[in-house]
């Protein structure tokens, strides 16, 4: 990867792009729902979203990473919120 990434913008594009399929489009917010109680996507919009991150990873980064296994693993749920997603991003993906 070379340069800083703003892992917020990486989110917010993904968002932009699910939003395109979403009849209530998801808030650009840190504290906007992904999943469980309060969100606006179901199974299929999660999917959507994982990709939609994916590709504005390589796109951004450079970099390959893989979201879907990441739901139920470990004490928190980097897919609970926007700013828990952008938090994950930037602790999977920032240089050193």
């Amino acid at each position: 990867m070379s340069g800083t990434v703003d892992f917020e913008d990486v989110v917010f594009r993904a968002i932009d792009h699910v939003n395109e399929l979403l009849p209530d489009a998801l808030a650009k917010r840190a504290d906007e729902p992904l999943g469980g109680v309060g969100s606006k996507l179901d199974s299929m919009g999660i999917v959507n979203l994982i990709v939609a991150v994916e590709e504005e990873v390589v796109r951004q980064c450079g970099a390959q990473i893989s979201l879907a296994d990441l739901r139920g693993n470990g004490a928190s749920d980097p897919l609970e919120t926007v700013g828990s997603l952008v938090r994950y991003l930037q602790g999977a993906l920032a240089k050193p």
